[in-house]
């Protein structure tokens, strides 16, 4: 593995499994593989094929790198892919009749020439970043075709980013909860599995503490084996990966709610007081009941089912904790109070408050002196007479 591979591939045996057998199972039904940017989901579409048994033949299908303008150029440009992922295969496809539209040209007569061609072989499809084929461009019954195409010999896998998890509900209404599958951070064994890759012979203990530094996320552990073998203990190699990752923290933060922001900061306001207290909700709504920026108990618990569900955050017996030690560094820096919580309110210098007092009082006794003014009690405002 060297350091310009866009992320390491082991680690994902459950997920390889269940996938692999959910094909065996049900060979008719297309499989959804759900997760967040960066969490490895072209690299587990990539492992489908290298671990697909002899008789499929993988297809993948980089959504992201062509641009769909309309129907006809989706089906052509699938076609041509398959083509040239079967280069050694003497398949000879009939040109496509130009009276005829190209869903129908590879539905009746590139599909059937093709699984003729393959001789009981299976075809795998695999469509990365399948989430372009939700585009306004393309026809709301696309995926019902594309549904219609799997067989015994077409099987199909869908890779979507988590942030359009709530449309393919929408738009992919056959399939079934149990063909879906989320990618998650890796685990500690998954971690020891990825890190193998890069160097061999790690002791338990290095493992177990890159693990805790990253919380499994795999683009993170992908830093590490790059800098692996060029540091002799933990601490100066988790400070060599979070130099190379305070941009992707950025990012992180950036993509999350004003109520996330706040709390986020809470919890490593409350952290960097007592790191070894346990910080619970109610912790929480007491913080934000001293701060300037009020968050309920509703809010807090809807931030903090969004941090948990994307893995930022772990909440066990109701304490609250952020996964992984450099994502809780970069907060300890970044996330403070104090810092910009990109929820536009913004501080004002105490140093203007006060000139603007001292302005307003010069104003009112001014205002006063002009006017001769004496109070109800015969107290004589004094008059300001300006130096010459």
């Amino acid at each position: 593995m060297t350091d310009s591979d866009p992320l390491p591939y082991a680690g994902r045996d459950e997920a390889l499994a269940r996938i692999h057998t959910q094909r065996t199972n049900a060979p008719h039904e297309p499989l959804v593989m759900i997760g967040r940017e960066r969490i490895g989901k072209t690299a587990f579409l990539h492992q489908l094929i290298r671990t697909a048994s002899h008789h499929s033949i993988g297809v993948f299908i980089a959504l992201d790198d062509v641009s769909l303008d309309d129907e006809d150029q989706l089906w052509v440009m699938t076609s041509q892919i398959i083509l040239d992922t079967l280069a050694w295969y003497p398949i000879t496809i009939p040109d496509m009749p130009s009276d005829e539209s190209a869903r129908v040209w590879f539905v009746s007569i590139f599909v059937p020439t093709l699984i003729k061609a393959l001789r009981g072989r299976d075809l795998l499809l695999l469509w990365d970043d399948a989430h372009h084929l939700l585009s306004e461009n393309l026809p709301d019954d696309l995926f019902e075709t594309l549904r219609g195409l799997c067989s015994p010999s077409i099987q199909m896998v869908f890779a979507f980013d988590i942030g359009y998890e709530d449309q393919i509900g929408q738009f992919m209404p056959f399939i079934k909860p149990n063909h879906q599958l989320r990618l998650t951070n890796l685990s500690l064994a998954g971690c020891e599995a990825v890190l193998a890759g890069y160097q061999s012979g790690l002791g338990a203990e290095m493992v177990k503490a890159i693990y805790e530094a990253t919380g499994g996320l795999p683009h993170l552990l992908h830093h590490y084996g790059a800098e692996l073998g060029q540091y002799a203990d933990i601490k100066t190699l988790n400070n060599a990966v979070y130099e190379r990752v305070k941009e992707d923290f950025l990012a992180i933060w950036t993509g999350r709610s004003a109520d996330e922001k706040l709390v986020l900061t809470a919890i490593a306001d409350l952290f960097y007081d007592d790191p070894l207290r346990p910080i619970s909700t109610t912790h929480i709504a007491t913080w934000s009941t001293k701060s300037d920026y009020l968050l309920d108990e509703t809010a807090i618990n809807a931030a903090l089912r969004g941090l948990v569900y994307d893995e930022l955050v772990l909440l066990e017996n109701h304490h609250i904790r952020v996964k992984g030690d450099l994502w809780r560094k970069w907060l300890l820096e970044h996330a403070r109070i104090s810092g910009d919580l990109s929820n536009n309110r913004q501080s004002v210098p105490i140093s203007l408050i006060i000139g603007t007092l001292v302005v307003v009082i010069i104003t009112i006794l001014l205002i006063l002196s002009i006017f001769g003014g004496v109070s109800d009690g015969g107290v004589t405002i004094p008059t300001i007479t300006p130096i010459a």
